[in-house]
């Protein structure tokens, strides 16, 4: 009787302990099989993030080469582009970063996405910012350069007057100036019965006799007035006297010899003046010219010749 209670014991006991093990065995399978899913799952969830890196260089490219157009235009623009351009730059490291690891999950390509949409809106935003900038800036240039046509335009028209009032200035100038109403320069010699007649031999030339009537100008001042003559050898020099009359005076800027000079007093009424220059040594034969010159211009010429 007792034998058989043990040997029903024995047969329970070991039942419970081979239905042990395959608890225990069933749990490890079921472990195994859990990790190895895990292992596959974790495997199929990395991926490839080429085709982001790609998209993010072209946007960083497309946004170097805006920046670029619009930079140098001024300095409030240049400011602008480097302080944003910086904040940019940061972006493009840290996404790229994201992207960059040696094994990226679907999740962390999700985020990688997501900062990369948010990334070409703050590009966008800042291309349409500068944009605008860069119209505000061409329509401040156009605006110059509009004012500026205008101002050379002012200056053409104030140029233009001032290039009629000196116009005017100089006819005023030129009308208000004494001119002759004849000159006559005549080589005399003696006669004999003690008058004095024209010659052209320069043997018996005694002297030359100028006579020069001046012609009425209501413009001209009255008063006295001091005329230059200026006697022109053959060989072009200035014929200068022997009693030192002769100088120089101020003509077109310059000094210029005259033979000698005449005060008169310009009353408006064909005042005419009559002088001789007795024959100086030294002049030749040849043709000689009488140049009259008074306020810096020339009033008129005469000729004779001697031979």
């Amino acid at each position: 009787m007792n034998l058989q209670t043990n040997d029903k014991r024995s047969k329970r006991l070991l039942f419970l302990m081979i239905f042990t093990l395959v608890l225990i065995n069933a749990g490890l399978i079921y472990q195994l099989v859990t990790k190895n899913n895990q292992l596959q799952n974790t495997q199929t969830e990395l991926v490839d993030t080429n085709k982001e890196l790609d998209d993010l260089k072209i946007i960083e490219d497309e946004l170097r080469v805006n920046l670029e157009l619009k930079s140098g235009q001024n300095a409030k623009l240049d400011s602008i582009i480097q302080v944003r351009n910086q904040v940019i730059q940061k972006k493009i490291i840290q996404i790229r970063g994201l992207l960059s690891k040696e094994k990226v999950t679907q999740t962390e390509l999700s985020n990688a996405t997501k900062e990369m949409a948010a990334f070409k809106d703050e590009v966008e935003k800042l291309k349409a910012e500068i944009e605008e900038l860069s119209k505000q800036n061409q329509y401040l240039k156009d605006e110059n350069y509009v004012m500026q046509k205008q101002i050379d335009a002012e200056r053409e028209i104030n140029q233009e007057i001032l290039n009629e009032n000196t116009e005017l200035v100089k006819q005023v100038e030129v009308g208000s100036r004494i001119f002759l109403k004849s000159l006559i320069a005549a080589p005399m010699r003696n006669t004999l019965v003690g008058g004095h007649k024209i010659t052209d031999k320069l043997s018996k030339l005694e002297k030359i006799e100028v006579s020069c009537t001046l012609g009425n100008n209501d413009l001209v001042s009255q008063g006295d007035k001091t005329l230059y003559f200026q006697i022109i050898t053959p060989n072009k020099s200035t014929l200068l006297s022997d009693n030192n009359t002769s100088g120089t005076f101020n003509f077109d800027g310059g000094d210029r010899m005259y033979t000698l000079k005449k005060s008169v007093n310009f009353q408006n009424k064909n005042e005419t003046i009559m002088f001789s220059i007795p024959k100086i040594d030294g002049m030749t034969e040849g043709n000689y010219i009488v140049n009259v010159f008074s306020q810096n211009h020339k009033m008129g010429s005469s000729e004779f010749l001697l031979r």
